[in-house]
């Protein structure tokens, strides 16, 4: 699967970077508002299906953003609150393939804006002593740390991620992280512990990306979608295909 391109330096053209679906299983992808991350998540969908088109996708939207209306009438699209039964529907289906120890086809939830969802749903528990916030942390981590055996991912989409939502240390099992745009220095110790990165300035769809096997880039970008309107179409198109699996 592409991931995007590394700009060559000195002049040189970009080089593609390729990982490998079904061992880059587990994602987090990182930046602020106007630094591309949604733009390179839609990217990034329509290369995964490309190059795995029987992937069956779960993508929660907590945001509700425009970037996804696209995927209405899609069943595995859940936007605002619904996110949670869509992120509890994905872990019965991993839990259902651990019990059977198999799984042919790939499985990946996406989870926009993670740390607001799981922020909204603690304060939900409080008024409404619930545990939604407890079940999400939990279920995110099992399949963190157990998914990639059986094909089962996630990508954590945040504007910036913190150590508390991750239980256990289920984040070190993510085999790729991409940020968009500029990082504060606690951004870096958090995303890129120990890694040499240039303090440089990013324009929109530039960022730094590092995964398992491969050095870090920091002249990371997405490129351009040249046709944004049937990109999404295609993507629906592939996701219709194989809905009620």
């Amino acid at each position: 699967m592409r991931w995007g391109y590394i700009r060559g330096a000195g002049g040189k053209p970009p080089t593609s970077l390729d990982l490998p679906t079904f061992t880059h299983t587990n994602s987090i992808i990182c930046g602020s508002s106007g630094s591309g991350k949604s733009y390179g998540i839609l990217y990034l969908i329509g290369n995964l299906l490309q190059s795995d088109p029987d992937t069956i996708l779960y993508i929660c939207d907590f945001k509700n953003s425009e970037d996804f209306e696209f995927l209405k009438g899609y069943p595995y699209y859940f936007s605002g609150n619904d996110s949670y039964e869509g992120i509890m529907k994905f872990y019965q289906k991993f839990c259902d393939a651990r019990i059977q120890g198999r799984n042919k086809v790939r499985h990946l939830l996406i989870i926009e804006e993670y740390p607001a969802l799981i922020s909204y749903m603690s304060t939900l528990d409080k008024q409404n002593k619930t545990k939604r916030a407890g079940d999400i942390l939990s279920a995110v981590s099992e399949i963190l740390m157990l998914g990639r055996g059986i094909s089962f991912g996630i990508w954590l989409v945040c504007q910036r991620p913190s150590a508390s939502l991750f239980e256990g240390g289920a984040r070190d099992n993510a085999m790729v992280i991409l940020n968009y745009g500029r990082m504060s220095k606690e951004q870096k110790s958090i995303l890129f512990s120990g890694e040499e990165i240039s303090d440089r300035v990013y324009k929109p769809g530039e960022g730094v990306i590092l995964a398992d096997g491969y050095p870090i880039y920091d002249n990371f970008c997405t490129p351009r979608i040249r046709n944004p309107i049937d990109w999404k179409k295609n993507i629906k198109h592939e996701l219709m295909k194989h809905c009620n699996r």
